[in-house]
Protein backbone atom coordinates (compact mmCIF):
# COMPACT_ATOMS: atom_id res chain seq x y z
CA UNK A 1 0.00 0.00 0.00
CA UNK A 2 1.21 3.47 -0.76
CA UNK A 3 -0.04 7.05 -0.95
CA UNK A 4 1.59 9.62 -3.20
CA UNK A 5 1.98 13.19 -2.04
CA UNK A 6 -0.27 14.20 -4.95
CA UNK A 7 -3.02 12.14 -3.32
CA UNK A 8 -2.51 14.02 -0.06
CA UNK A 9 -2.90 17.31 -1.94
CA UNK A 10 -6.05 15.97 -3.52
CA UNK A 11 -7.54 15.07 -0.13
CA UNK A 12 -6.70 18.54 1.13
CA UNK A 13 -8.58 20.18 -1.73
CA UNK A 14 -11.61 17.97 -1.14
CA UNK A 15 -11.68 18.97 2.54
CA UNK A 16 -10.51 15.80 4.26
CA UNK A 17 -8.05 17.72 6.46
CA UNK A 18 -10.33 20.48 7.80
CA UNK A 19 -8.30 21.11 10.95
CA UNK A 20 -5.09 20.12 12.75
CA UNK A 21 -5.16 17.17 15.11
CA UNK A 22 -7.55 14.91 13.19
CA UNK A 23 -7.66 11.23 14.11
CA UNK A 24 -6.71 9.19 11.03
CA UNK A 25 -6.93 5.42 10.48
CA UNK A 26 -4.95 3.88 7.64
CA UNK A 27 -6.37 0.56 6.37
CA UNK A 28 -3.01 -1.03 5.68
CA UNK A 29 0.22 0.60 6.82
CA UNK A 30 0.88 2.87 3.83
CA UNK A 31 4.20 4.01 2.50
CA UNK A 32 4.61 7.64 1.45
CA UNK A 33 5.54 8.05 -2.23
CA UNK A 34 6.96 10.88 -4.33
CA UNK A 35 7.24 13.62 -1.70
CA UNK A 36 9.98 16.25 -1.88
CA UNK A 37 11.48 18.02 1.13
CA UNK A 38 9.61 21.16 0.08
CA UNK A 39 6.31 19.23 -0.13
CA UNK A 40 6.68 17.77 3.34
CA UNK A 41 7.91 21.01 4.90
CA UNK A 42 4.98 22.98 3.49
CA UNK A 43 2.47 20.34 4.64
CA UNK A 44 3.88 20.23 8.17
CA UNK A 45 3.98 24.01 8.46
CA UNK A 46 0.32 24.22 7.50
CA UNK A 47 -0.93 22.00 10.32
CA UNK A 48 1.69 21.75 13.06
CA UNK A 49 2.34 24.21 15.87
CA UNK A 50 5.93 23.04 16.11
CA UNK A 51 8.72 24.50 14.02
CA UNK A 52 9.37 22.10 11.13
CA UNK A 53 12.99 23.24 10.99
CA UNK A 54 13.60 21.28 14.17
CA UNK A 55 12.75 18.11 12.26
CA UNK A 56 14.88 18.78 9.19
CA UNK A 57 16.70 15.44 9.39
CA UNK A 58 13.44 13.51 9.56
CA UNK A 59 11.94 15.47 6.67
CA UNK A 60 15.04 14.76 4.56
CA UNK A 61 14.82 11.05 5.39
CA UNK A 62 11.14 10.89 4.47
CA UNK A 63 11.71 12.68 1.16
CA UNK A 64 14.58 10.34 0.25
CA UNK A 65 12.63 7.25 1.32
CA UNK A 66 9.54 8.23 -0.67
CA UNK A 67 11.38 8.14 -4.00
CA UNK A 68 9.46 5.14 -5.26
CA UNK A 69 7.08 4.38 -8.09
CA UNK A 70 5.74 1.16 -9.57
CA UNK A 71 7.75 1.52 -12.79
CA UNK A 72 11.15 2.85 -11.75
CA UNK A 73 11.32 1.44 -8.24
CA UNK A 74 13.09 3.33 -5.48
CA UNK A 75 13.77 3.06 -1.77
CA UNK A 76 10.21 2.69 -0.47
CA UNK A 77 11.43 3.62 3.04
CA UNK A 78 9.00 6.33 4.20
CA UNK A 79 5.69 5.81 5.97
CA UNK A 80 2.68 8.05 5.46
CA UNK A 81 2.06 8.02 9.20
CA UNK A 82 5.43 9.59 9.91
CA UNK A 83 4.56 12.68 7.88
CA UNK A 84 1.03 12.90 9.27
CA UNK A 85 2.26 12.69 12.85
CA UNK A 86 4.92 15.30 12.16
CA UNK A 87 2.07 17.56 11.05
CA UNK A 88 0.24 16.96 14.34
CA UNK A 89 -2.35 14.39 13.26
CA UNK A 90 -3.24 11.40 15.44
CA UNK A 91 -2.37 8.46 13.19
CA UNK A 92 -3.00 4.73 13.52
CA UNK A 93 -2.96 1.88 11.04
CA UNK A 94 -4.10 -1.72 10.86
CA UNK A 95 -2.47 -4.51 8.88
CA UNK A 96 -1.79 -8.25 8.99
CA UNK A 97 1.89 -7.51 9.62
CA UNK A 98 3.70 -5.04 11.82
CA UNK A 99 4.20 -1.54 10.44
CA UNK A 100 4.31 2.07 11.54
CA UNK A 101 1.84 2.63 14.45
CA UNK A 102 0.11 -0.58 13.37
CA UNK A 103 -2.36 -2.81 15.20
CA UNK A 104 -2.26 -6.31 13.71
CA UNK A 105 -5.79 -7.17 12.56
CA UNK A 106 -7.08 -9.64 9.97
CA UNK A 107 -9.95 -7.90 8.17
CA UNK A 108 -11.26 -11.21 6.88
CA UNK A 109 -12.32 -12.17 10.42
CA UNK A 110 -11.84 -9.52 13.08
CA UNK A 111 -14.18 -6.74 14.17
CA UNK A 112 -13.11 -3.23 15.12
CA UNK A 113 -11.63 -3.09 18.64
CA UNK A 114 -13.79 -1.21 21.16
CA UNK A 115 -11.21 1.59 21.32
CA UNK A 116 -11.57 2.14 17.55
CA UNK A 117 -15.36 2.37 17.44
CA UNK A 118 -16.52 5.69 15.90
CA UNK A 119 -13.15 7.19 16.78
CA UNK A 120 -11.65 8.41 13.50
CA UNK A 121 -12.28 11.58 11.52
CA UNK A 122 -10.69 10.11 8.39
CA UNK A 123 -10.33 6.45 7.35
CA UNK A 124 -8.28 5.77 4.22
CA UNK A 125 -8.12 2.61 2.12
CA UNK A 126 -5.45 3.07 -0.54
CA UNK A 127 -5.16 -0.40 -2.00
CA UNK A 128 -5.94 -2.84 0.82
CA UNK A 129 -9.45 -4.24 0.43
CA UNK A 130 -8.72 -5.81 -2.97
CA UNK A 131 -6.45 -8.25 -1.10
CA UNK A 132 -9.33 -9.60 1.04
CA UNK A 133 -11.99 -12.25 0.50
CA UNK A 134 -14.36 -11.02 3.20
CA UNK A 135 -15.49 -7.71 1.78
CA UNK A 136 -18.49 -7.37 4.10
CA UNK A 137 -16.32 -7.54 7.20
CA UNK A 138 -13.77 -5.11 5.76
CA UNK A 139 -16.32 -2.43 4.86
CA UNK A 140 -18.16 -2.92 8.15
CA UNK A 141 -14.88 -2.43 10.02
CA UNK A 142 -14.26 0.82 8.16
CA UNK A 143 -17.82 2.02 8.83
CA UNK A 144 -17.62 1.18 12.53
CA UNK A 145 -14.33 3.03 12.98
CA UNK A 146 -15.51 6.25 11.32
CA UNK A 147 -17.13 9.03 13.35
CA UNK A 148 -20.46 10.42 12.13
CA UNK A 149 -19.39 13.39 10.02
CA UNK A 150 -16.07 11.72 9.23
CA UNK A 151 -14.70 10.87 5.79
CA UNK A 152 -13.95 7.48 4.22
CA UNK A 153 -11.59 7.31 1.25
CA UNK A 154 -11.26 4.32 -1.09
CA UNK A 155 -8.70 4.11 -3.86
CA UNK A 156 -9.08 0.61 -5.28
CA UNK A 157 -8.58 -1.26 -8.59
CA UNK A 158 -11.44 -1.12 -11.08
CA UNK A 159 -10.06 -2.41 -14.41
CA UNK A 160 -6.89 -4.35 -15.09
CA UNK A 161 -4.58 -5.23 -12.18
CA UNK A 162 -5.03 -8.83 -13.35
CA UNK A 163 -2.15 -10.18 -11.23
CA UNK A 164 -2.69 -7.91 -8.22
CA UNK A 165 -4.68 -8.99 -5.19
CA UNK A 166 -7.98 -10.84 -5.45
CA UNK A 167 -10.58 -8.37 -6.65
CA UNK A 168 -11.41 -5.34 -8.73
CA UNK A 169 -14.37 -3.09 -7.88
CA UNK A 170 -17.21 -1.79 -10.01
CA UNK A 171 -18.58 1.72 -9.47
CA UNK A 172 -21.92 0.06 -8.67
CA UNK A 173 -20.35 -1.61 -5.63
CA UNK A 174 -19.15 1.67 -4.10
CA UNK A 175 -22.30 3.60 -5.09
CA UNK A 176 -24.60 0.96 -3.57
CA UNK A 177 -22.47 0.87 -0.44
CA UNK A 178 -22.99 4.63 -0.17
CA UNK A 179 -26.71 4.39 -0.90
CA UNK A 180 -27.56 1.66 1.59
CA UNK A 181 -25.61 3.39 4.36
CA UNK A 182 -26.74 6.91 3.41
CA UNK A 183 -23.18 8.16 2.96
CA UNK A 184 -22.71 11.40 1.10
CA UNK A 185 -20.55 10.98 -2.01
CA UNK A 186 -18.13 13.90 -1.73
CA UNK A 187 -15.90 13.08 -4.70
CA UNK A 188 -15.48 10.40 -7.36
CA UNK A 189 -12.97 9.86 -10.16
CA UNK A 190 -11.26 7.25 -12.32
CA UNK A 191 -7.48 7.21 -12.02
CA UNK A 192 -4.79 5.55 -14.03
CA UNK A 193 -4.52 3.98 -17.48
CA UNK A 194 -0.81 4.79 -17.26
CA UNK A 195 0.13 1.10 -17.15
CA UNK A 196 -1.27 -2.15 -18.52
CA UNK A 197 -1.69 -5.67 -17.16
CA UNK A 198 -1.52 -8.93 -19.09
CA UNK A 199 -4.43 -11.32 -18.54
CA UNK A 200 -2.07 -14.23 -19.17
CA UNK A 201 0.34 -13.42 -16.32
CA UNK A 202 -1.57 -15.07 -13.44
CA UNK A 203 -2.15 -18.16 -15.59
CA UNK A 204 1.59 -18.43 -16.22
CA UNK A 205 2.40 -17.89 -12.56
CA UNK A 206 0.13 -20.68 -11.35
CA UNK A 207 0.78 -23.29 -14.07
CA UNK A 208 3.53 -24.85 -11.96
CA UNK A 209 1.01 -25.57 -9.22
CA UNK A 210 -1.98 -26.39 -11.44
CA UNK A 211 -0.76 -28.14 -14.64
CA UNK A 212 -4.21 -27.96 -16.27
CA UNK A 213 -3.62 -24.23 -16.71
CA UNK A 214 -0.99 -24.99 -19.35
CA UNK A 215 -3.78 -25.78 -21.80
CA UNK A 216 -5.84 -22.71 -20.97
CA UNK A 217 -7.30 -20.96 -23.98
CA UNK A 218 -5.04 -18.30 -25.45
CA UNK A 219 -5.72 -14.65 -26.09
CA UNK A 220 -4.46 -12.49 -28.90
CA UNK A 221 -1.75 -10.07 -27.80
CA UNK A 222 -3.92 -6.99 -28.34
CA UNK A 223 -6.78 -8.51 -26.30
CA UNK A 224 -4.65 -9.79 -23.42
CA UNK A 225 -3.35 -6.33 -22.47
CA UNK A 226 -5.72 -4.40 -20.18
CA UNK A 227 -5.24 -0.85 -18.85
CA UNK A 228 -4.88 -0.48 -15.08
CA UNK A 229 -7.56 1.90 -13.77
CA UNK A 230 -8.53 2.68 -10.16
CA UNK A 231 -11.67 4.05 -8.58
CA UNK A 232 -11.20 6.97 -6.21
CA UNK A 233 -14.13 7.86 -3.99
CA UNK A 234 -14.57 10.03 -0.90
CA UNK A 235 -17.58 9.31 1.29
CA UNK A 236 -18.97 11.14 4.31
CA UNK A 237 -20.61 9.10 7.06
CA UNK A 238 -23.70 11.03 8.11
CA UNK A 239 -25.25 8.88 10.84
CA UNK A 240 -24.49 6.87 13.97
CA UNK A 241 -26.13 3.62 12.96
CA UNK A 242 -25.19 -0.01 12.17
CA UNK A 243 -23.56 -0.98 8.89
CA UNK A 244 -25.94 -2.39 6.28
CA UNK A 245 -23.76 -3.68 3.48
CA UNK A 246 -25.45 -3.70 0.06
CA UNK A 247 -27.67 -6.12 -1.85
CA UNK A 248 -27.08 -6.45 -5.62
CA UNK A 249 -30.49 -7.25 -7.18
CA UNK A 250 -30.16 -6.32 -10.86
CA UNK A 251 -29.88 -9.92 -12.10
CA UNK A 252 -32.50 -11.46 -9.78
CA UNK A 253 -35.20 -13.22 -11.81
CA UNK A 254 -37.87 -13.83 -9.18
CA UNK A 255 -39.09 -11.85 -6.19
CA UNK A 256 -36.73 -11.59 -3.24
CA UNK A 257 -38.19 -12.77 0.11
CA UNK A 258 -38.44 -10.30 2.93
CA UNK A 259 -36.26 -12.59 5.04
CA UNK A 260 -33.41 -11.60 2.72
CA UNK A 261 -34.14 -7.92 2.16
CA UNK A 262 -34.81 -7.13 5.83
CA UNK A 263 -31.12 -7.61 6.55
CA UNK A 264 -30.50 -4.47 4.48
CA UNK A 265 -33.15 -2.29 6.15
CA UNK A 266 -32.00 0.07 8.85
CA UNK A 267 -35.10 -0.37 11.07
CA UNK A 268 -34.61 -4.14 11.23
CA UNK A 269 -30.87 -3.96 11.79
CA UNK A 270 -31.23 -1.29 14.48
CA UNK A 271 -33.94 -3.29 16.23
CA UNK A 272 -31.81 -6.45 16.26
CA UNK A 273 -28.64 -4.61 17.35
CA UNK A 274 -29.90 -1.73 19.50
CA UNK A 275 -26.94 -1.59 21.85
CA UNK A 276 -24.07 -3.06 19.83
CA UNK A 277 -21.91 0.06 19.68
CA UNK A 278 -22.45 0.88 23.35
CA UNK A 279 -21.51 -2.63 24.40
CA UNK A 280 -18.37 -2.69 22.27
CA UNK A 281 -17.24 0.61 23.75
CA UNK A 282 -17.78 -0.79 27.25
CA UNK A 283 -15.13 -3.46 26.80
CA UNK A 284 -15.13 -6.73 28.73
CA UNK A 285 -15.49 -7.86 32.30
CA UNK A 286 -17.57 -6.37 35.10
CA UNK A 287 -18.57 -3.15 33.28
CA UNK A 288 -19.90 -5.08 30.32
CA UNK A 289 -21.90 -7.48 32.53
CA UNK A 290 -23.48 -4.57 34.37
CA UNK A 291 -24.33 -2.85 31.09
CA UNK A 292 -25.94 -6.00 29.73
CA UNK A 293 -28.12 -6.26 32.83
CA UNK A 294 -29.22 -2.62 32.54
CA UNK A 295 -29.97 -2.92 28.82
CA UNK A 296 -31.64 -6.30 29.10
CA UNK A 297 -29.40 -7.75 26.38
CA UNK A 298 -29.63 -11.46 25.61
CA UNK A 299 -26.14 -11.56 24.05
Amino acid sequence: MGVTFCSIRRLEKIGCFPRPGLRILDIGSSNLYQASEENILEFVQKYSREKPGEHRALIQRLAAGSAYDTVHGGKNEAFLGEMLELAGFDYKSIDIAGGYKTTVIDLNYQAAPPSFMQTFDLVINFGTTEHLLNQFNAFKFIHDCTKPGGHIVHSVPCVGYTNHGYLTFTPRCLFDLAGYNDYEIVNFAYDGAHHVSDLRDPVRDYTTYFPALASAGGLREEVAKVPDICLFIVLKKKHDRPFLGALEKTTSVGSIPGTVTERYEIDTVSRNQPNTLIQQRAGTGRIQRILRKILGSKN
